[in-house]
């Protein structure tokens, strides 16, 4: 009679935790400890007034929460998120009518938007800039446990992280095993603060993204970031990036550093203080357009590879007589421009962008437009799947697809797999 009651025991928790789990009780995601926030449920819509960390939210694929931004918010990718105002002072009435759990503030946000927002009931978030690989990634932890909890949100921006270094590894060794000589190329990049001309120093995540190209910063083992002519002299780097146009006029008009190699040849590139800081999306187009400056061979080599690409068709970063050298014209590595002669981009009315990438759990038009190249390439084979939403089936499909035609298998729609996928000679499923 006992061993009875025990299994009865047995069946009825195992049926309880079965009716928890159906029905979300006991879920392991909420509530979440942020700092001195306690975040109880998960948040269904925020708005991001800090660029920096709309990158990061966009790359983690929690984008599709954002019910407003500022208009510092100007990734080209989420153009289509409505603007509720600057990020100094927001449009209250706006935020609070979209009935907003959440606000990613910067440090500009005004303490009366502030103190009103949280009089509405409304959490107000500030993320710090992350200056280490390891403090990177516990943004992008610590975010992705706001947005998705605990264990779903830290799994999904871990895995975030791990694809943002793993492409940004991947564009190292693009660069490492094209070069025919052990020598590395010097770097370094050059902003002017209060009024002072400054270079990315050692410790910064600047420093980090530079090291990525493969080169060695000039600054490496300096910690103080005021400009030293001097050490620049004698570091003589091949390659120079710059802030902006008040940067480039007093590199111009120094004796010293106007004579160095890079300035005289030329080899000078525009880099933003916004590209240099954001880390997400923003990080690997930065990334891109500098080793393509850097290594325009490289592009050519890359571009040679993808389906349906020429030498003629990579842009090539250029410089227009009488100014400083132009900023920000290049396609990223493995890529070619979507409106090529091979192309059949505009028969599905899709735009691929450099910036344009198609991952799990996006919803819009353009997974269901390439879910329909897909359907007619014969990856996906029902027609009912052709919902707009990219999900298991779509990223099954996309794997696929990028297993035959030669793509790393990532299951993630990139710029290259879009490239591929909407050419005249794209490798069909059978």
């Amino acid at each position: 009679m006992k061993n009875k009651f025990i299994s009865v025991l047995l069946v009825f928790a195992a049926v309880t935790a079965s009716v928890l789990s159906l029905t979300g009780c006991g879920d392991d995601n909420y509530p979440v400890d942020v700092a001195n926030f306690v975040i109880e449920n998960e948040p269904e819509n925020i708005v991001i007034l800090d660029a920096p960390t709309a990158d990061i939210v966009s790359y983690t694929g929690y984008d599709k929460k954002m019910v407003g931004k500022s208009d510092e918010v100007d990734q080209e990718w989420l153009e289509v998120v409505p603007s509720f105002g600057s990020a100094q002072n927001p449009d209250i009435e706006k935020i609070k009518s979209s009935e907003t759990d959440i606000v990613f503030a910067g440090d500009s946000l005004s303490d009366e938007s502030k103190a009103e927002l949280e009089s509405n009931n409304i959490k107000v978030i500030t993320m710090a800039q992350a200056q280490t690989a390891k403090q990177l990634e516990t943004s992008y932890i610590t975010l992705g446990k706001i947005l998705g909890g605990k264990v779903t949100g830290s799994n999904t921006a871990a895995e975030a992280y791990s694809d943002l270094l793993d492409e940004m590894d991947m564009m190292k060794s693009y660069v490492t095993s094209s070069k025919t000589s052990d020598v590395l190329d010097t770097v370094c990049y050059l902003f002017v603060e209060n009024g002072k001309l400054r270079m990315m120093s050692s410790g910064t995540y600047g420093d980090l993204l530079l090291s990525y190209t493969g080169a060695v910063n000039a600054a490496v083992n300096i910690e103080d970031n005021l400009v030293d002519v001097n050490t620049l002299k004698i570091a003589n780097p091949n390659f120079i990036f710059y802030a902006d146009d008040e940067t480039y006029s007093k590199i111009k008009s120094d004796p010293v550093l106007g004579a160095l190699t890079a300035v005289k040849t030329k080899k000078m590139l525009m880099v933003s203080e916004e590209e240099m800081n954001r880390q997400g999306q923003t990080a690997i187009n930065t990334l891109k357009k500098m080793i393509y400056f850097m290594y325009p061979g490289l592009a050519q080599r890359e571009n040679a590879s993808t389906p349906g690409a020429s030498a003629s068709e990579t842009t090539q970063p250029q410089s227009i007589a009488g100014t400083s050298p132009v900023s920000g014209t290049t396609a990223p590595l493995n890529t070619v421009p979507s409106d090529s002669a091979t192309s059949v981009a505009s028969e599905y009315k899709i735009t691929i962008t450099p910036n344009l990438s198609l991952k799990i759990e996006d919803e819009n038009n353009n997974v269901k437009v390439m879910q329909q190249r897909l359907y007619d390439l014969g990856y996906i084979t029902d027609k009912g799947n052709i919902t707009g939403y990219f999900g298991e089936i779509s990223q099954s499909a996309v794997k696929e697809f990028q297993k035959k035609n030669s793509i790393k298998e990532t299951g993630a729609a990139d710029n290259a797999t879009l490239v591929a996928m909407f050419d005249v000679n794209a490798v069909k499923a059978k």
